[in-house]
C-alpha cells in the first residue's frame, strides 16, 4: 500500500514539474521528495519522470498514474476539509516514520482501533516530523531517537530498542569518514544531512546518517556510510556491515512523545497504554 506522503510527493512534483518546488509547497525537503519518487518508481518497475536540467517531466507511465493520483488528492483534500470542520481536539493525530508505521503500528492500529479513538495517521521523515512537533500540529509521535527538552512534546515511553550497526554499499570502499556533522549524545553518532549530498564535493568520503528510511537509500547509492538496524542490513543484498567512527553496536530507542496540551486527555482514554500493550502482544 502506498502511503499518502508518497502520493502527495508524486502529485505535486508532476504539478509543478519540479521536485524542489513540490518540497517547498509541502514544507519538506527536496531529498525527501526525490527519495519518495525513486522508491515509487522502483515499486512500479518503470520511470515516472524524465529528469531534465530545469525540472522534471512525466513519462507516459507517469501521466497515467498522475490522473489516478489527482483523484486521490481530491478525495484526501475533501476529507481534510471535512475534518477541519470538526473540533480539532476530537481528532488524535499520530505522526511516525513510514518504516515504523509498517513495523509497529499498521497491525496495531486496526480500522476498529482508528475509529474508536478517531485517529489520523501522518507519516514523514524525521525532519518533517520534527516540524510537526515544533508547530504542535500532531498529538502523539512515535519515532526513532529522543528529542530532549522539547517545548511542546514530552517523552513518555519507549516501544523498543533496536541494535544499530554501521553499513555501506556492498563492494565500495571509502576513505576515513569525515565527522563534519552534528553529534547525537543519544546514539553516540554524527547526525545531520545538511552537507552530505550535492553541495559537498567530498560526499563520497562523508558518512551519511539519518533515519533508516532515507539513510538506507543514500547508502544503496554509494553516497556514504550510516547506521541501520541489523535486520535492514541483513535483508538488503546491496548492503554490508562496515567499520564506523564509533566502536561496537549502538542502541536506538523507538520512543513515544505526547503533546503536553493533550497529555491528560490521552492518558484518560488510555491511548498510549493501548498502543504499548498492543505492541507487546506482537
Amino acid at each position: 500500500m502506498i502511503n499518502n506522503t508518497v502520493i502527495y510527493h508524486f502529485y505535486y512534483s508532476a504539478k509543478f514539474s519540479s521536485f524542489s518546488k513540490a518540497a517547498s509547497f509541502l514544507k519538506t525537503t527536496q531529498p525527501n521528495v526525490s527519495s519518495s519518487i525513486i522508491a515509487l518508481e522502483k515499486r512500479m518497475g518503470t520511470k515516472l519522470f524524465e529528469r531534465q536540467s530545469h525540472g522534471v517531466r512525466l513519462t507516459p507511465a507517469g501521466s497515467d498514474i498522475y490522473l489516478k493520483a489527482e483523484a486521490v488528492i481530491i478525495s484526501l483534500n475533501d476529507m481534510n476539509s471535512a475534518l477541519s470542520q470538526i473540533n480539532r481536539k476530537s481528532v488524535i493525530k499520530i505522526a511516525t516514520q513510514p518504516r515504523l508505521y509498517e513495523k509497529y503500528l499498521s497491525s496495531k492500529l486496526t480500522p476498529e482501533f482508528i475509529e474508536e479513538f478517531f485517529i489520523q495517521i501522518n507519516t514523514g521523515e524525521l525532519a518533517t516530523i520534527k516540524g510537526w512537533m515544533d508547530s504542535g500540529d500532531v498529538d502523539l509521535v512515535i519515532t526513532e531517537g529522543i528529542f530532549h527538552n522539547h517545548p511542546i512534546f514530552e517523552h513518555v515511553d519507549e516501544l523498543d530498542n533496536l541494535k544499530f550497526f554501521w553499513a555501506k554499499k556492498r563492494g565500495i570502499e571509502f576513505a576515513a569518514p569525515i565527522p563534519t556533522f552534528v553529534h547525537s549524545d543519544v546514539w553516540n553518532h554524527w547526525h545531520d544531512l545538511s552537507e552530505c549530498m550535492y553541495n559537498n564535493p567530498d560526499f563520497r568520503k562523508v558518512m551519511v546518517i539519518d533515519t533508516p528510511d532515507f539513510s538506507c537509500k543514500l547508502i544503496e547509492r554509494g553516497m556514504g556510510i550510516g547506521l541501520l538496524p541489523e535486520q535492514i542490513i541483513l535483508n538488503n543484498d546491496m548492503l554490508e556491515k562496515c567499520v564506523g567512527p564509533t566502536e561496537g553496536d549502538i542502541d536506538g530507542p523507538i520512543a513515544i512523545y505526547v503533546n503536553q496540551e493533550r497529555k491528560l486527555e490521552l492518558q484518560q482514554i488510555g491511548l498510549t497504554n493501548k498502543i504499548i500493550s498492543n505492541n507487546s502482544e506482537g
